[in-house]
């Protein structure tokens, strides 16, 4: 029997999954690191946490399941997207990463907007955003330039674990497609781009498929951990693409969504020339495919603000209860989830969040239900700015904190007017990187592979009579918040 390891390296954790290839998830374990943050839109962490912190997840697995040394196969990762690595000559790291979550370059951004917009449409497929790592780039080179003209290569979060484990300075396709230095439709980084910018590919990694094998471990790493198998480092991908690959099997008529502190929309697409900017648009773990997703970035976080604000010694199935004497619509009342600004589809930061709508008679109840629907409502209007061609998604497969509450799930079906899944595993880009890595040593195909590990746990289905009593409501989210969009922007 044969081991497989998926790893997924967060924001604030790192988490290992294990399973045999007999079909059976063994188990996992976490450690988490700090976040970084020195001043105002500054978010970083040290990229030698996250290698104490795949040490330590590492150790622990090993030791619950001591036979993985002399048997395992592969090890894969996922990891969070954008954030920026740079390493020197002797694959130090210069400086602290920068995360997917630091707004410090909006200078760089806007300089982008005003001079690479239709380029970064037609090839890169997506605009400059804070979050991407172009930026991050053009910030350090204008900031911090000694420390760039000593950069040997940039890498993304994951890239710098393989690169400790195997000695090798690679990235995939869809961690390359959320540079937005990158090529999405050739599959290489962009030179036009680099050579207006006046970067040099030699600092970039090489690009393979997720399912490209990096190499074997480094010796002292096996003998560091006990392992004495031939194990293949593969690739794996972006968090959101393993999201996608550990959730849908079937990429025609499934859709994904999450809600988690933020929450994403997303959806599997084949290659397309022409993209809106409304959305992101990056390569999959599978190559023959790529993926749309949209972002609200106070999803899940919008109920706890509201816990915190108004209601801190109540429980979250209190007020879930509570909600539900409220009826369809929430009286009317509006909660315009901006307390962010807002990514998808309207990318602006200076969006503000809300209740609309208060009159005499609404209770509390009004009130809390209807930060529930906001939150829903604002991933409806995430997925209907898609540019979909012809509604294929017949059901979504949802994850994250809101498979616990059943009143919220059969709230989205109906939003949604689909049929929502929840999985009985639900460890998505862990999962991912798993499938990723059985598919890099197997060949095997990776609906086999998910049908294997995992299976619907339950389904919701959308009412119509319920769906048809939202769609008012619905409308008038969407008018708040174009207007809110328009006075703001």
């Amino acid at each position: 029997m044969e081991y497989y390891l998926g790893v997924d390296l967060g924001t604030s954790s790192l988490k290992i999954l294990a399973a045999t290839s007999e079909g059976q998830i063994l188990g996992q374990t976490s450690c988490s690191f700090s976040i970084i943050s020195t001043q105002a839109n500054y978010s970083e962490e040290n990229p030698k946490d996250w290698l104490e912190a795949f040490d330590q997840a590492l150790y622990e697995i090993l030791q619950k399941f001591p036979s993985i040394r002399e048997n395992l196969a592969s090890i894969s990762f996922s990891g969070q997207m954008h954030s920026l690595v740079l390493l020197d000559k002797s694959g130090e790291p210069l400086r602290n990463a920068i995360l997917w979550n630091d707004t410090r370059t909006s200078l760089e951004v806007k300089e982008l907007m005003d001079t690479q917009l239709d380029h970064l449409l037609k090839v890169e497929k997506n605009i400059a955003l804070e979050g991407f790592t172009l930026p991050k780039i053009l910030w350090i080179r204008k900031h911090e330039p000694d420390l760039w003209a000593n950069t040997w290569k940039f890498m993304l979060p994951k890239d710098y674990l393989i690169y400790y484990l195997t000695g090798k300075t690679y990235t995939d396709c869809s961690d390359a497609s959320g540079t937005i230095m990158y090529d999405i439709k050739q599959h290489h980084w962009d030179q036009e781009l680099l050579d207006q910018l006046e970067i040099d590919v030699k600092k970039c990694p090489a690009i393979l498929k997720s399912t490209d094998s990096a190499g074997d471990l480094k010796e002292e790493i096996k003998v560091k951990f006990g392992i004495t198998s031939h194990v293949d480092v593969v690739m794996g991908g972006a968090d959101n693409a393993c999201g996608a690959l550990g959730n849908i099997t079937d990429r025609n008529k499934q859709g994904l969504i999450s809600v988690g502190t933020s929450g994403v929309v997303l959806v599997y697409t084949e290659p397309e020339n022409q993209t809106t900017g409304k959305y992101h648009y990056f390569n999959s773990a599978l190559s023959e495919f790529d993926y749309k997703m949209g972002v609200t970035l106070a999803a899940g976080y919008s109920l706890d603000w509201f816990k915190q604000i108004f209601a801190p010694t109540e429980s979250y199935e209190g007020l879930t209860s509570l909600a539900q004497t409220s009826p369809v619509g929430s009286n009317n009342m509006l909660f315009l989830p901006y307390l962010f600004g807002e990514r998808s589809p309207y990318f602006n930061p200076e969006l503000l969040g809300g209740f609309i709508g208060f009159k005499s008679y609404h209770k509390r109840s009004d009130i809390v239900r209807s930060v529930f629907e906001g939150i829903a409502f604002s991933l409806r209007n995430v997925y209907e700015n898609m540019g979909l061609n012809g509604d294929t998604i017949e059901k979504f497969r949802i994850t994250g904190g809101v498979v616990k509450n059943e009143f919220w799930l059969q709230m989205f079906a109906d939003i949604f007017n689909k049929e929502i899944e929840v999985l009985e595993l639900d460890e998505g880009p862990a999962f991912g990187a798993l499938i990723c890595g059985i598919m890099g040593v197997t060949g095997k195909e990776s609906a086999d592979i998910w049908t294997q590990y995992n299976r619907v746990k339950r389904s919701y289905f959308p009412n119509g009579e319920t769906h048809t009593s939202y769609q008012n409501t619905f409308d008038r989210f969407i008018d708040q918040s174009e207007c809110c969009n328009k006075i703001q922007n």
